[in-house]
């Protein structure tokens, strides 16, 4: 069966260059994913990333929301692909070019807000990365050769350990100053960031957390033009006090 593109709210001005290079289209077994692409023509790991982006969305059965470059609070992290559904996933990306060196201090970083973490990897790297990460996470081996082909080797399974305080920083003032109105906690137009999100930490178990924080991103994500180049790298950062 044919495997349609992702719908057009959901792509990339990165992503659509991309299709000028791309044919995506799955592979005969369940576990793999292949796109031929010309490899002179772009790098492999832009080549992994826009092949991820496509089989990871349309792996879900509601397209969730896709991001690159996510950043994670309180960290000099970026996540190469965050997906934002009824859940928070991540994805990092290690090509044959790339060392392992940062994937134990990403695993930390990444820990913090993913509820799930999956790390995509060229063969060479796929036993040490195995050994370095959390069991918790999932592994995509990715082979290039003219095309990409993704091999799932093991699912990602919930992380046990998200941490609140790195989690709330990824609301906005607006965001979390809405988030206390809505349960019911009047706010002061002279409350910082940071005091309201100690109040919502107060007053928020972890799973309605979770949940503020996934609305808060994907109503962001929505607003975004499509032809903005926000869209690319997703603004999780705000310069309000």
């Amino acid at each position: 069966m044919s495997t349609a593109y992702p719908s057009p709210q959901f792509r990339t001005p990165f992503s659509r260059t991309m299709d000028k290079y791309l044919h995506l289209g799955p592979c005969p077994n369940s576990g793999q994913f292949s796109c031929d692409l010309p490899i002179v023509e772009v790098n492999a790991e832009a080549s992994v990333r826009n092949a991820l982006h496509k089989f990871v969305v349309e792996s879900k059965k509601q397209q969730p929301t896709a991001i690159s470059e996510f950043w994670v609070p309180q960290t000099h992290e970026r996540a190469d692909l965050a997906l934002i559904g009824r859940e928070l996933n991540g994805f990092e990306i290690k090509t044959e070019r790339d060392t392992l060196r940062r994937l134990p201090r990403q695993s930390l970083a990444y820990a913090r807000v993913f509820d799930r973490c999956t790390v995509v990897v060229a063969p060479r790297h796929t036993a040490a990365a195995m050994d370095l990460l959390p069991e918790w996470w999932g592994v995509f081996e990715a082979s290039v050769n003219g095309h990409v082909e993704f091999n799932k080797l093991r699912a990602a399974r919930q992380n046990l350990t998200p941490d609140p305080e790195t989690l709330v920083r990824l609301l906005w003032r607006s965001e979390v100053k809405s988030a206390l109105n809505k349960i019911g906690i009047e706010t002061d137009p002279k409350d910082t960031r940071g005091s309201m999100w100690r109040l919502l930490l107060n007053h928020a178990e972890l799973r309605v957390l979770r949940s503020i924080v996934r609305g808060a991103l994907r109503r962001r994500g929505a607003s975004d033009s499509l032809d903005s180049p926000r869209r690319t790298h997703f603004e999780t950062r705000d310069n309000s006090n």
